[in-house]
């Protein structure tokens, strides 16, 4: 009975840590740890929640990095992950505004063939 209760318990573990994988864009992946995580451990999320320096520049590093759609998931990814580990100061970060968003979507260019002549 133990042994199958604990493949239950790790079916619905790893099932949710894929499903959480999937909510976070690949473009925002190598943002994580290329900004100094100062005294925090890389696996302490309450500590590096609460580093203003190491959440500015990873964000920074999510907008350059992902379109605007992509940054929000990142940044909404983020705060659930911060507000999981205690730590609600969300406006920590400058979040992607709807404006943002918009504007990429007036903005996104789809190359137009012309034929000219007869």
């Amino acid at each position: 009975m133990f042994c199958r209760l604990s493949f239950l318990v790790v079916a619905f573990i790893t099932f949710f840590a894929t499903v959480a994988n999937a909510q976070f864009p690949s473009c925002a992946e190598p943002c994580i740890g290329q900004a100094s995580p100062g005294s925090c451990s890389l696996s302490d999320n309450t500590c590096l929640c609460q580093n203003a320096s190491y959440c500015n520049a990873t964000n920074t590093c999510f907008k350059n990095s992902c379109s605007a759609t992509d940054w929000k998931a990142a940044y909404d990814y983020s705060v659930s992950l911060c507000n999981q580990a205690g730590v609600t100061q969300g406006n920590i970060l400058n979040p992607p505004t709807k404006r943002t968003i918009a504007f990429e979507a007036r903005h996104t260019f789809v190359p137009v063939y012309v034929r000219r002549g007869h």
